[in-house]
């Protein structure tokens, strides 16, 4: 589907008048972008360019199982002085 309009966008230095074009193309391993034969007339030129990418699905993420840091997390020390300044708040 190819739509073509043209909008009006401002910048800090002028108003310029744009053409604004939509439709699928695809992008290279090397970043070209390809655009249809109907719009060589911009080939070359400098445009202002929107691309809207598909949204990956992401796979489903494991479930962390308790006591799976098992042996992995050491305490150096321990340190009940800090629970002090709780002991307001507990039963």
């Amino acid at each position: 589907m190819t739509l073509v309009s043209m909008t009006r966008v401002e910048n800090a230095q002028k108003e310029e008048l744009m053409q604004a074009l939509e439709f699928e193309t695809w992008i290279d391993k090397n970043g070209r972008i390809f655009l249809p034969e109907e719009f060589q007339h911009a080939y070359g030129k400098s445009v202002r360019l929107l691309v809207l990418l598909p949204e990956q699905a992401r796979s489903p993420q494991k479930r962390r199982q308790p006591g799976s840091a098992k042996g992995i997390l050491k305490i150096l020390f321990e340190d009940d002085e800090h629970l002090d300044d709780f002991k307001a708040y507990m039963p």
